[in-house]
């Protein structure tokens, strides 16, 4: 009995797709580190978001948002340094509290990353 060869390249292109959606995954642009560190409690509050990021990211489609104890954080432009990374300064003076950083950007490929981290201030505690 010979093996049914649509059979074989059915199983070798089923294989072949498992294998290359992890390779696909990893293309999309991602944070590598955040500053302040997530889950990060700081004493001094910290005058910016910084992301470095796997790929240099589209400033086009790149987002930083900060949602803080009473509310919205108000941020300066959003601008790309060098070393792949994207930085958003505070315009005032962070209170005590839990911060919420929400995040979008691409990379190479075109696709859109999100995802958020937080962090929290504890200065003069």
């Amino acid at each position: 009995m010979k093996p049914n060869l649509f059979r074989l390249g059915t199983a070798f292109a089923i294989i072949f797709l498992a294998a290359l959606c992890p390779m696909l995954a990893l293309a999309h642009n991602q944070v590598l580190k955040t500053e302040p560190a997530a889950n990060a409690a700081l004493k001094t509050a910290p005058a910016h978001v910084e992301l470095w990021l796997s790929e240099k990211p589209d400033l086009t489609i790149s987002k930083i948002a900060v949602q803080g104890p009473s509310g919205p954080v108000e941020m300066g432009p959003i601008h790309s340094l060098p070393d792949k990374s994207l930085v958003a300064d505070f315009k005032g003076k962070l209170s005590n509290g839990q911060y919420v950083v929400n995040w979008q950007t691409a990379g190479d490929d075109g696709h859109v990353s999100k995802g958020q981290f937080s962090f929290t201030v504890k200065s003069g505690l």
